[in-house]
């Protein structure tokens, strides 16, 4: 007993607030709140600088493919972000010429290659990402992601990465709630 208070008090010394208690269900709902607020941690960061300069509502999206960013799933993750806020897209070949899209989407991504825990196999993870919203040729806005200084978002997936980008280039555009209700389906000829 007398080694749990000299450890108290030198912890409550320490920066910071220890509390102790003789309660091993206080102990276990302390636990879960501090794994909570480390699980909140990892998701991807808020993009960093993001400048908009028209806030009016988008409809169509062309994105201009970009072959040196060698993930599978980015472009239809950035589609499906896309999707969340109303906006249909198209992909076209960079480089050709796109007629009747007047609003377009270039991207740019920088990929790693690591292992996750308890695998041998390497996977790729997205470190940087940047997305440049233009009309006619004239920049709406852009926006970028960064990986966390210590890697806590590391094996988000590319929508969790992707996702706050596209609400920061969007602002006219409220996102989209699927309501997949019983009472909102309709079956056969609208009934």
């Amino acid at each position: 007993m007398r080694t749990i208070i000299i450890a108290t008090l030198l912890a409550s010394s320490l920066s910071g607030c220890v509390v102790t208690s003789t309660s091993t269900l206080v102990d276990a709902a302390s636990l879960v709140g501090y794994a909570a607020s480390g699980v909140k941690s990892m998701t991807p960061n808020a993009p960093a600088n993001p400048i908009v300069y028209n806030k009016d509502p988008i409809r169509e999206i062309c994105i201009e493919w970009n072959g040196a960013v060698a993930l599978s799933d980015f472009v239809p993750s950035l589609q499906g972000e896309l999707q969340k806020h109303g906006v249909q897209s198209r992909v076209y070949d960079a480089g050709t010429q796109v007629l009747a899209c007047p609003v377009t989407l270039t991207y740019t991504g920088y990929v790693k290659w690591d292992t996750k825990v308890f695998s041998d196999a390497y996977s790729p993870y997205l470190t940087f990402a940047a997305l440049t919203l233009r009309r006619d040729g004239r920049v709406l806005g852009s926006a970028q992601y960064r990986m966390g200084s210590f890697g806590q978002d590391k094996w988000a997936t590319i929508g969790e990465k992707l996702g706050p980008l596209v609400d920061a280039l969007l602002p006219g555009n409220p996102s989209i709630i699927a309501d997949n209700s019983p009472e909102n389906r309709t079956i056969g000829n609208g009934y």
